[in-house]
């Protein structure tokens, strides 16, 4: 049997705003949606709102949820399809936030232009993509639809960019996958696989906050099967590059997030142990992240996130003790500990 397969992420964020310690506890009230059982926008969502209610990422106010959205669906879909159609068609695995006018399937070359052409008129939104590739000679043995749907949700939430996505602070969300395959030699089939997801609001009335001084990690207490390891290489844009970790394997990403426009800070005293042994760590900032969106010029780490990222993988099936300090502007956090436990 002759299989290979690929993984890739992409990433863009629309920043039209204006302007616990790890958050939650071991009880986690997951959003329900309508997502057609054993489908990969069912498989995503579980992941999603299991990951944002156990860590605190649904924010203050209990009238404002991370909800479904019809019309974000919509657009994530059809992007989903014009990227596997637009593949197969040139025959290069195509994974972009832009669209072409005049390519089948083209309904904006942006994602905001896209949730406009479905009706969404958003305020502010954020799209996350992931790709899967495989060629073949005899089937390997897919996952289901729900289970791939689950792994791209779990691989954009091991990641930098793409787990701020996620964790973004619109109410509303839109999930699309779409799988296609063709033959590409009389012996060779290739299957692409695209998943989008869509976080946005329309009104500041539908946008998740915290609450002043309020500081959410993810992972957090009770986060279980964290993956070991994160290759930055494989994120699009590399949050490592021009670094010694850019082509290196390190450890999955710790995420802090507060407000905007408050600035968050992480300091030294902070740790990461395993038994009592210390794991080396990077923190990147708004001051040292390495890329800049290109539509602004600001880099894509704002003053408001940090990440907490270990230099080195973790060992499988093991549990972490985090210990974060920092401030939120002039003003002290209260210490964040939390243990979180690794999968395979």
């Amino acid at each position: 049997m002759a299989h290979t397969g690929t993984f890739s992420l992409s990433l863009i964020l629309s920043l039209s705003l204006v302007a616990c310690g790890g958050g939650g506890g071991d009880s986690v009230a997951v959003v329900p949606a309508s997502y057609v059982p054993g489908s990969a926008e069912q498989g995503a969502w579980l992941v999603l709102s299991e990951a944002r209610s156990l860590c605190g990422f649904d924010g203050s106010n209990p009238l404002v949820k991370l909800a479904r959205n019809a019309k974000l669906d919509a657009a994530a879909l059809s992007h989903s399809k014009y990227l596997v159609d637009l593949s197969i068609a040139t025959g290069d695995s195509v994974l972009s936030h832009l669209e072409t006018p005049g390519i089948p399937g083209f309904t904006g070359v942006y994602p905001w232009d896209r949730a406009v052409d479905q009706g969404y008129n958003y305020r502010a939104l954020a799209e996350i993509l992931a790709a899967t590739v495989w060629d073949y000679t005899y089937p390997p043995g897919f996952p289901t639809m729900e289970e791939r749907g689950a792994s791209s949700m779990r691989s954009l939430l091991n990641t930098v960019y793409h787990l701020s996505g996620a964790m973004y602070e619109g109410r509303d969300v839109g999930l699309g996958a779409y799988l296609k395959t063709t033959m590409i030699s009389a012996t060779t089939w290739r299957e692409e696989y695209r998943f989008g997801a869509l976080n946005g609001y329309e009104t500041t009335s539908r946008r998740i906050t915290l609450g002043a001084q309020k500081v959410v990690t993810y992972p957090c207490q009770g986060s279980s099967n964290v993956p070991t390891a994160f290759a930055p290489a494989e994120e699009s844009p590399n949050p490592f590059i021009g670094t010694n970790y850019a082509s290196a394997i390190v450890g999955p990403p710790i995420y802090l997030k507060v407000d905007a426009p408050q600035v968050l800070t992480v300091n030294t005293a902070s740790s990461i142990t395993q038994d009592g042994f210390a794991v080396p760590f990077v923190v990147l900032t708004n001051a040292n992240d390495p890329n800049v969106d290109p539509l602004d010029g600001e880099p894509y780490i704002t003053p408001s996130e940090v990440f907490v990222i270990p230099t080195r993988a973790l060992q499988p099936n093991a549990s972490y003790q985090v210990s974060l300090n920092g401030k939120v502007g002039l003003t002290a956090f209260p210490q964040i500990t939390f243990t979180m436990t690794t999968g395979q």
